[in-house]
């Protein structure tokens, strides 16, 4: 009798241990719809690693979790890149630059941490469009007002003349993971800072795309 006591009281302390280990978690994590907005740099690897120079990144996402765990998500994301002096000299080009979007849906695992942080990875897929121009500085004329001078006329502005580009459209795969950290205050209860990190490798033509954005921004 004793010995089953004990069982069932040492049964009550874990379950309880499981459930109040982490309050902070819970109460900061307890939304099952969340949203995100960030930005960052963003990295090139493989095929394209001495063509395309790197650049920086804009994401937007949301998604809903099941329970604390897991969930789905989304992400937009868009990268404006460079091309590398090396290979603009190879292709004859004065100057050029390229832009990749991407959209994916990503089951997400999400693991709670002490203090209501919390770590996540995630893995999924979608869809990617890569667009390299090249380009040559010029001067373009336009009207301007000038209200200190009292100057109304036209005038010439730098603008950047495309002399081409190439656009491919194909599916991609990403992986990825990152850690929330929670604001401190009740009025940020539920708002958290990331850092995230994620592989891109998009099937493109010609050339596959693989991208390494990392990205700083809020979570609600």
């Amino acid at each position: 009798m004793n010995k089953r006591l004990s069982v069932c009281h040492a049964g009550l302390c874990l379950a309880l241990s499981l459930g109040l280990a982490d309050p902070a978690f819970s109460q900061s994590e307890e939304r099952p719809v969340t949203i995100n907005a960030g930005a960052g740099l963003t990295t090139i690897t493989g095929f394209d690693a001495g063509r395309l120079d790197h650049g920086g990144n804009v994401q937007v996402g949301g998604g809903h979790f099941f329970n604390q765990y897991f969930g789905i998500t989304g992400n937009f994301m868009f990268n404006q890149l460079g091309i590398t002096r090396s290979e603009l000299n190879t292709l004859n080009q004065p100057d050029g630059s390229a832009r990749v979007y991407s959209v994916t849906a990503d089951p997400t695992l999400r693991i709670p941490l002490h203090g209501g942080w919390s770590a996540y990875v995630l893995a999924g897929g979608g869809y990617l469009r890569r667009t390299v121009e090249f380009t040559r500085p010029t001067l373009a004329q336009t009207v301007i007002f000038d209200p200190w001078w009292g100057y109304f006329g036209p005038a010439l502005v730098p603008v950047n003349q495309i002399l081409g580009s190439v656009t491919s459209n194909s599916g991609v795969v990403d992986v990825g993971g990152g850690l929330n950290i929670p604001l401190p205050g009740a009025s940020s209860k539920g708002v958290h800072l990331f850092v995230e990190s994620r592989y891109f490798h998009g099937f493109t033509s010609n050339s596959n795309t693989t991208l390494v954005p990392i990205t700083f921004g809020v979570r609600w």
